[in-house]
């Protein structure tokens, strides 16, 4: 709407102008603000109006920035800052030129192995800087995975955990659960653990990684990766440790997941 258009470039001034809206990710609007003076673009993604209401916008935006500081990875794209327009609170990011997992997975299926595999170390480096920060993801899906310049790239890294912190109030678990696709999220997440964790993002990566090599998502009960794809062993190991229903289980951080992998020689 154009109200929320206007209130973001009154608060984006001087040093940006709104330049346009893009595609959503969920219920958050987002746009691409460009510098004035460079013409370097900001991602602003703003949050659904109930959130926004529901979130104390000055201490989000010290922890947005605490946690930018944080964050310094080739791989990660770290927020930027935060802020609130009229009702809606809003954080911005570097905006990345390129596509998403997400958009490459519904235009074709599955990927080759040795780009799923290549995505799948970028992911789990970036996410390993993280969790050796304290920092869990807490919303890791294939919007969240940019691709860009042979590069995989994760963003929003952290966000959830800060906002969840930011709420006034009680109920912090299904005020954000809003903002996260269940598919990705672990067990206990879905059954209403409100703070992200480590292990649940290894969760996720298991979820991308079958997404990745199948096209689809482990839905149910599925078959066993090697089953459905010529895999190595080390990879389907990965995949089904990440994805096991007891967080114990699963691998304790992505830096134990990355060393684990057989990177060199993945042929394919």
């Amino acid at each position: 709407m154009a109200d929320l258009r206007a209130a973001l470039g009154h608060a984006l001034e001087p040093a940006y102008r709104v330049e346009r809206e893009v595609r959503p990710v969920g219920n958050c609007r987002m746009f691409v603000a460009l510098e004035k003076s460079a013409g370097s673009g900001l991602l602003v993604k703003v949050l659904p109006g109930p959130l926004s209401l529901a979130v104390d916008s000055t201490r989000f935006e010290q922890e947005i920035a605490r946690l930018g500081r944080r964050l310094r990875h080739p791989s990660l794209v770290a927020p930027h800052g935060a802020g609130r327009a009229g009702p809606f609170v809003y954080h911005t990011r570097t905006f990345v030129e390129g596509t998403t997992l997400r958009a490459w997975l519904a235009r074709q299926g599955e990927l080759p192995l040795r780009r799923a595999v290549e995505i799948l170390r970028d992911v789990l480096a970036a996410l390993a800087h993280a969790h050796a920060e304290g920092v869990a993801h807490g919303d890791l899906k294939p919007e969240n995975v940019l691709l860009a310049d042979g590069q995989a790239l994760v963003a929003d890294t952290g966000i959830l955990g800060v906002l969840t912190q930011a709420l006034t109030g009680d109920g912090g678990g299904a005020a954000t659960a809003t903002l996260c696709a269940a598919d990705y999220l672990a067990p206990e997440r879905r059954a209403g653990q409100a703070a992200p964790a480590t292990r649940d993002d290894m969760f996720a990566v298991g979820v991308l990684v079958h997404e990745m090599l199948t096209g689809r998502l482990p839905a149910g009960n599925p078959e066993p990766l090697e089953e459905v794809r010529s895999v190595p062993a080390w990879l389907a190991e990965l995949e089904r440790r990440c994805r096991a229903a007891e967080p114990s289980a699963r691998w304790a951080d992505a830096g134990s997941a990355l060393a684990s992998g057989s990177w060199p020689g993945t042929g394919a």
